[in-house]
């Protein structure tokens, strides 16, 4: 009997959030593009996920409108205000056509108005500051502060705003592209997007905005901007913490790692940058959908189908890198898909590596002499789009 024919991709397998890449790797190999549970698509394998995911010929599958069919179910008989399409409804991510051209380019323009790298020196000599005295260092944390440093600059984040508020608003938000999400999980969401509305004061980052939509003739309303504000925040927020923390994590296990890193050049310390983006792949999947049916290796995909692209599994794929799951710290060439491609390549790509070029070698330089608490496990958050440490404590 062949076994293949009985593998299906589930995330909660056992052991998954722990360790999802055994299973990826069983479907890579043996299933590597099947339907799943849920009438959606996976694909596994590096080639056919980038191929879809820089051709013109599919679209972003779009987030607002899915939650504009769910809220009547999610909310049904409650007093609570449905946010959740109203929130994601200009998440560029999520949007096709002119929306999102237009959209990138404004929001592109908006960050380049800003000094990052004085903001991302800043916030390392104030996160090292409040660290300097610590005999044990949470590193989720130590890396959302820093972020959170950077965001609330970038955003202008209202001084008396906490920080594990934002970082509780900036998971939550994130949580919401997730899937298998319950009821009370959903108004939980909800709930932090109405909070959200008020934390952003005389935000630069916003004027910006409002300035170079006004300038392509575009007239955002006050929900459209809110939505803008959060995804931004998120994005900034949440996918640079996570890749911070497990790069963090990977280096502080291997010495050979942190003496490169503290004799590393530029061009070295890059590609090592670039290698740990495609090791870790915290965004773990993308959707795409299909306009057109189209035939792939001798299946027909109607059209309109959801489409998962695993990230994460073509970023282990051996056909494409040699010793997948080990860190090559000069691996050359290194067309990883972390960040995604074609149109919808990630906006925050380039804060992101701007964040790990600035940050890298000053963290491990303080970091250096803390070990890895290994009397306490690490704690997974049980998410599947994006994957995310909740605690891991190193010690000195």
């Amino acid at each position: 009997m062949d076994r293949s024919s009985e593998i299906v991709w589930n995330p909660f397998t056992k052991g998954y959030f722990e360790n999802p890449y055994t299973h990826l790797k069983e479907c890579r190999e043996k299933k590597p593009i099947h339907k799943g549970a849920h009438n959606e698509w996976i694909f596994f394998r590096y080639e056919d996920v980038s191929k879809i995911i820089r051709s013109n010929e599919f679209e972003a599958s779009e987030l607002s409108a899915y939650f504009q069919q769910k809220e009547p179910y999610i909310f049904k008989n409650t007093n609570v205000c449905p946010y959740l399409s109203k929130g994601t409804q200009k998440w560029p991510m999520y949007l096709n056509n002119d929306d999102h051209k237009n959209l990138r380019s404004i929001m592109g323009r908006s960050f380049k108005e800003f000094n990052l790298d004085l903001i991302i020196n800043d916030s390392i000599n104030i996160l090292h500051d409040r660290y300097k005295d610590s005999k044990t260092i949470d590193i989720v944390d130590y890396c959302a502060y820093f972020i959170f440093l950077v965001t609330e600059k970038l955003f202008g984040i209202k001084d008396y705003e906490s920080f594990e508020k934002v970082k509780k608003y900036s998971n939550m938000l994130a949580r919401s592209q997730d899937i298998f999400i319950p009821k009370q999980v959903y108004k939980e969401i909800n709930s932090w997007f109405l909070w959200g509305q008020d934390i952003f004061h005389d935000s630069e980052y916003k004027k910006n905005i409002m300035l170079f939509a006004d300038q392509l003739n575009i007239d955002y309303t006050e929900e459209d901007m809110y939505s803008i504000m959060s995804i931004s925040v998120m994005a900034a927020f949440e996918t640079s913490k996570d890749n911070l923390t497990m790069a963090l994590f990977e280096i502080l296990k291997k010495p050979t790692l942190i003496k490169y890193i503290l004799g590393s050049d530029t061009k070295s310390l890059n590609l090592l940058i670039e290698e740990l983006f495609r090791f870790s792949s915290p965004l773990q999947y993308t959707v795409r959908v299909n306009k057109e049916p189209f035939e792939h290796k001798n299946t027909i995909i109607p059209a309109g189908s959801k489409l998962y692209l695993c990230l994460a599994s073509a970023n282990r794929d051996p056909d494409i890198f040699n010793d997948p799951d080990k860190i090559i710290p000069n691996r050359n060439p290194n067309e990883h898909l972390a960040f995604g491609g074609g149109n919808h390549f990630c906006l925050g790509a380039q804060i992101s590596r701007r964040e790990m070029r600035f940050c890298l070698k000053p963290m491990i330089n303080f970091l250096k002499d803390y070990k890895i608490d290994s009397t306490q496990q690490i704690k997974w958050a049980r998410q599947i789009f994006m994957r995310t440490v909740e605690s891991l404590n190193i010690t000195k």
